[in-house]
Order: C-alpha cells, then sequence, then structure tokens
C-alpha cells in the first residue's frame, strides 16, 4: 500500500505561494457565505483540521479534497478551466 506523507513540501516557492492563494480565496469564499468551518467540514464529510489545512493552503491536502471544497463554494469551474488548459498543452 502507498502511503504519503503528512506534510510535502512544495516544490518551488512559486507553488507554494499558489498554494496559499488557494487556502485564501477558500477561507474568504466560506466567510462570504457565512459558513462557520465546523459547518463545511460536516457537510463534506471531512474534519475540521484537513479543512483547516486545505485553507492554510497546506500541499498534503488531497486533490480531491480541494475539488470537492470548491464544487461547494460553487467554485469547481476555476479548476475546470485549468484542467481543460493542460489536456490542450505540451509538455513543457
Amino acid at each position: 500500500m502507498l502511503t504519503m506523507p503528512a506534510h510535502v513540501a512544495p516544490a518551488n516557492l512559486l507553488e507554494r505561494q499558489l498554494l496559499l492563494q488557494l487556502g485564501d480565496r477558500l477561507t474568504a469564499a466560506r466567510k462570504q457565505r457565512g459558513l462557520s468551518g465546523v459547518a463545511v467540514a460536516a457537510e463534506l464529510g471531512i474534519a475540521r483540521n484537513t479543512l483547516r489545512a486545505a485553507e492554510t493552503g497546506d500541499p498534503s491536502v488531497t486533490m480531491g479534497t480541494y475539488l470537492r471544497v470548491l464544487s461547494l463554494y460553487g467554485m469547481a469551474a476555476d479548476l475546470a478551466l485549468v484542467a481543460s488548459s493542460v489536456v490542450g498543452s505540451s509538455p513543457g
């Protein structure tokens, strides 16, 4: 069975900055909707600590968790734009 380390360091400063910005957007979206972290975690079936990790841009949070949070806030289209542009681009 493959296990992931508890904390995965981003490969570079840009990746870390992008994760921090994503976390900030998630926190702002939750607060703008008047939702508590406890309520969002319960709705998604995740631990409050996992939501907190996503909102702080922790690189160990799974992509699936980020997608579930984005979907709850109606922001999944943001990720869809990235995914669709990745499919059409060449490696680089």
